[in-house]
């Protein structure tokens, strides 16, 4: 009975809304609204852990919380109740085509898949972010603490919890696996849009958890967070269990990350990619260990521009320009890439930008100073602006990777493509340009070694036909 109870407190969410009749069949639409949320739980994922650590350094050190770190924690609680409630809306809304055999099949697998993937989606935000809070009495009776500024109700932490906690909603999940697994086998064909949410699905540590025989047991010997994560008044187990995400989900960043990148840490080549670059070159980078990785269209997955050293800077004349230098430390530290991550346009050091597999050096073929300035001075223009969830080329005042490329060279004509009702510019949009010699392929390297002789290579990732 004590295993039962655990488990009912474990898995799920209050699926109270109600259920659509008829579901819409236009999937593009769907993918539209759904793509937003998936790329905001990731960056929620990637901010959570330090926040939190952030949070709990403070408590030791000063023994409360101040006034900014007590907003903080009310703005993350709405994020999360927002994420929450609109993943709940997706979740609910093609669990009915499960028993609805009239549906072709490959539509009627699309749309399970959606929901199942935001059931999942949920389940690991929940998992990877909310669960670590229940570390902290403190934070928790924070959280539980009403705030209309925030539009947060009473014991928020605990409602959270309730909506994870019947079981009849985990063989629901359940159920939804199990026509997902028994459609792949199937044989039904996969389109773009089906990869996509299986990539979503099968990089769930929620998922893979679900599949493992030995599942009950580890739930039941291992956590204990469950029972006070919502209250300080129930508890099921023993302080002393292990730890949920290392034990039983694995790494928190394993949703973006499997693994280091080939070309990390390897000192050589970067020795060899600085006294390569110069100041104005665009980076075409892929990681295919990373999740995100995979929704990306074509070949490369992420864009960047190297903005020089400071002596490139100085004999730009540019160095001094009051857009730059706020940031002359961070460039004299190293920090000489702009990029646009999930957390927004920033600079980063070559070093962490190399935590990758494979990477493109392009260089504009005409090598004029003039445009040189222009096209740093606009990459730092774009630094702190939010990253553009929608991906659409014609908004300014957020921006993604390809997008930062396309806003600093923008007297190249780029090459745009419509996807989710937007026009957008890729990563492999970027590299296409060297087909006509606007760019130049200056260095190629692919699976953490620099390619030599590179045409032939390259010609078959512009075809994306690795």
């Amino acid at each position: 009975m004590k295993v039962f109870l655990i488990l009912a407190l474990i898995f799920s969410f209050n699926l109270v809304a109600k259920v659509q009749l008829l579901p819409s069949t236009d999937m593009d639409k769907q993918l539209e609204e759904y793509y937003p949320l998936v790329e905001k739980s990731l960056v929620q994922r990637e901010k959570c852990p330090s926040f939190f650590h952030s949070l709990e350094y403070e408590l030791q050190t000063q023994g409360y919380l101040g006034a900014m770190s007590v907003q903080n924690i009310k703005k993350q609680t709405k994020i999360q109740n927002q994420l929450r409630h609109k993943l709940l809306a997706k979740a609910l809304e093609y669990e009915p085509w499960i028993k609805n055999k009239s549906i072709k099949p490959q539509l009627r697998l699309k749309g399970v898949m959606l929901s199942l993937s935001a059931a999942l989606v949920m389940y690991d935000n929940y998992l990877l972010n909310i669960s670590m809070f229940q570390r902290q009495k403190h934070l928790r009776e924070i959280i539980n603490s009403p705030d209309s500024e925030y539009q947060i109700e009473s014991r928020e932490l605990l409602f959270a919890t309730k909506e994870y906690s019947s079981i009849f909603n985990y063989f629901r999940m359940k159920k939804a696996i199990k026509f997902y697994s028994n459609s792949r086998r199937n044989g039904i064909e996969f389109d773009e849009q089906m990869v996509y949410l299986q990539n979503l699905i099968e990089s769930s540590p929620s998922y893979r958890a679900l599949l493992d025989k030995n599942f009950f047991q580890i739930v039941a010997q291992k956590l204990s967070f469950y029972g006070r994560a919502g209250t300080d008044e129930v508890s099921l187990v023993k302080d002393n269990s292990v730890n949920l995400m290392s034990e039983v989900f694995g790494n928190g960043v394993g949703l973006v990350a499997t693994r280091k990148g080939k070309m990390y840490d390897k000192q050589n080549i970067e020795l060899d990619i600085r006294n390569t670059l110069i100041a104005g070159d665009i980076l075409l980078e892929k990681t295919p260990f990373r999740l995100t990785d995979k929704f990306i269209p074509g070949y490369w997955g992420h864009a960047a521009v190297w903005i020089g050293t400071k002596q490139e800077l100085i004999a730009l004349g540019i160095w001094d320009n009051p857009i730059i230098k706020p940031h002359h430390k961070e460039i004299e530290d190293g920090h000489q890439v702009i990029e646009a991550i999930r957390s927004g346009v920033s600079l980063s050091a070559l070093h962490h930008f190399l935590n990758i597999d494979d990477m493109a050096i392009l260089r504009e073929s005409k090598n004029d100073y003039d445009k040189k300035s222009e096209i740093v001075l606009r990459a730092f223009a774009q630094l702190g602006k939010a990253y553009d969830f929608n991906f659409d080329v014609e908004t300014t005042d957020k921006i993604v990777c390809s997008e930062l490329v396309y806003t600093c060279y923008p007297h190249i004509k780029w090459p745009t493509s419509k996807a989710v009702g937007r026009y957008t510019v890729s990563p492999d949009n970027i590299a296409q340009k060297t087909t006509n010699n606007e760019l130049k392929l200056i260095s190629l390297y692919h699976t953490g070694k620099e390619v030599h002789k590179p045409t032939k290579l390259w010609n078959k990732m512009l075809k994306d036909e690795l």
